[in-house]
């Protein structure tokens, strides 16, 4: 399990696309507006994968599929982007799940890995 904290929300982070995209410490400017900026609160790597949960706060969501580089860029810069939707794509830096609905978020929110 590896946890992370919400640093920040983009003031345009959270739409009606039922996607987020989730970017560490080192996102660049230009992309503040658009991420969820998260920090690691301990050392464990992220190992996500089909049938794990990702959890925001007190909101479990059920992993169906996790591109191939998700896991290790979530590692190395904190991004991946999240699709909240049962239907599986070909994004390689994409985490899928369900059930369809955003979280609410807020800044100081946990987000567990597992």
């Amino acid at each position: 399990m590896t946890a992370t904290e919400i640093t920040q929300i983009g003031e345009n982070a959270v739409d009606d696309e039922k996607i987020l995209v989730l970017f560490g410490q080192t996102i660049t400017p230009n992309l503040l507006d658009v991420s969820i900026v998260q920090k690691a609160l301990n050392e464990d790597p992220i190992a996500l994968k089909e049938g794990g949960q990702l959890i925001f706060g007190d909101q479990t969501y059920q992993v169906n599929s996790v591109g191939p580089l998700a896991n290790q860029n979530l590692n190395e810069i904190g991004h991946a982007t999240i699709f909240f939707q049962k239907e599986v794509g070909a994004v390689p830096n994409a985490i899928y799940v369900t059930p369809e609905k955003l979280p609410a978020l807020e800044v100081g929110m946990k987000i567990i890995f597992q």
